[in-house]
C-alpha cells in the first residue's frame, strides 16, 4: 500500500522560489488543518484564538502568537480550541531554498535534518528569548515572503536563515531511532487506507494486515502517533468529511451519513455532535447563517 494519497500534491512556491505563505481562518467546530504530510518543512503561526497541532508523535496547543516547527516527512494536523475559533498562518518552504550549492549549509544543517540525524524544536513560544526571537522574525516573514522583488526576496531568505539558526542553536544531535521512523511509515500506510475508503466499511484486521501487526501492537502505535485509537480517528476522518458535504450540498443528512460511511443514521448524529459540538442539522442551519 502506498501512502502518498496522504502526501500532500500541491506545488509549494515554484522551483526558482520554493516557498509559499498561508492565511487561514477556522470558524469554531471546524478542522484547522487535517491530516497530511510533505517534504518540504512548514512554520504555522497561531495569529488568533488557540489550537491543538499535532506534530509527529506530539500535541502542541498554541495561542496567538505561538508557532510550531513541521520537520520533512511529519505527519501534521490541527484543531481549533474553545468556541472562539482561530486564525493562523503558514510558510512552507523546500530545503534547497536555504542552499543552492553544495556548501556548509547544506553539509551540517539540510543534509543532517533530511536524513533525520537531528532533531529542531517543535513548540516555539515567547517564552525563552530564542522563542520570542523568532516568533518576531517569523511575523517579519510572512509580511515580507508574498513579494518576488529583489529586495524581498534577499529578504525572506535572511530571516528564514536567521530562524533557522535560532533552531539549530537549541536543537538536539542523534539519529531518530529506526524503530521510530518505521511506526511513522506504517501509520502513514494504515491512513491512506482510511483517507481512500472511509466510505465503506473498514475493518481493524485489514488494518493489521497493511502494517503487519498484531490489533493490540497496532492500537498502540497508532494513539501512539496519532492521539486517538483507529476506531477514533476513522469516525474524526469520516465527519469532517461529513460536515464538507453538509456545507457545499443539500443532500439529506441520512444521504450525507451513508456517503461519508456511516450506516446508522442515530450512531452518526452522535459522532457528528462529539467531534463537531453540534447536531449535523445544526451545523449545516449554522452554515447557512452565516
Amino acid at each position: 500500500m502506498n501512502p502518498l494519497s496522504l502526501k500532500e500534491n500541491r506545488i509549494h512556491g515554484r522551483p526558482m522560489y520554493p516557498i509559499s505563505v498561508y492565511h487561514m481562518e477556522c470558524a469554531p467546530g471546524g478542522t484547522v488543518l487535517e491530516c497530511h504530510w510533505h517534504s518540504e518543512f512548514e512554520f504555522i503561526l497561531v495569529t488568533k484564538g488557540r489550537a491543538v497541532f499535532q506534530v509527529g508523535a506530539g500535541s502542541f496547543e498554541l495561542s496567538e502568537g505561538e508557532a510550531v516547527f513541521v520537520h520533512s516527512g511529519e505527519i501534521h494536523a490541527g484543531d481549533p480550541v474553545g468556541e472562539a475559533g482561530c486564525s493562523y498562518s503558514a510558510v512552507v518552504f523546500g530545503a534547497e531554498l536555504l542552499t543552492g550549492s553544495m556548501d556548509l549549509v547544506q553539509e551540517k544543517c539540510m543534509d543532517p535534518l533530511l536524513q533525520r540525524v537531528c532533531r529542531l524544536p517543535v513548540k516555539i513560544t515567547g517564552g525563552s528569548e530564542w522563542g520570542a526571537e523568532v516568533v518576531r522574525l517569523l511575523g517579519r516573514m510572512l509580511e515580507s515572503s508574498t513579494e518576488e522583488t529583489a529586495s524581498q526576496v534577499l529578504t525572506t531568505k535572511g530571516l528564514l536563515l536567521l530562524i533557522m539558526a535560532q533552531l539549530f542553536s537549541h536543537g538536539q544531535a542523534g539519529e531518530v531511532p529506526k524503530a521510530a521512523l518505521w511506526k511513522t511509515e506504517q501509520i502513514k500506510t494504515a491512513l491512506h487506507y482510511i483517507h481512500e475508503h472511509y466510505q465503506h466499511t473498514i475493518r481493524l484486521k485489514d488494518l493489521c494486515l497493511l502494517t503487519n501487526m498484531s490489533e493490540g501492537h497496532f492500537c498502540r502505535v497508532f494513539r501512539s502517533v496519532m492521539q486517538y485509537s483507529p476506531i477514533d480517528y476513522i469516525n474524526k476522518y469520516r465527519t469532517q468529511q461529513a460536515a464538507k458535504l453538509l456545507e457545499r450540498t443539500d443532500r439529506k443528512i441520512a444521504a450525507v451519513a451513508m456517503d461519508s460511511g456511516f450506516e446508522n443514521i442515530s450512531y452518526f448524529t452522535s459522532v457528528f455532535k462529539t467531534h463537531m459540538g453540534v447536531t449535523p442539522s445544526q451545523f449545516r442551519k449554522g452554515m447557512a447563517g452565516s
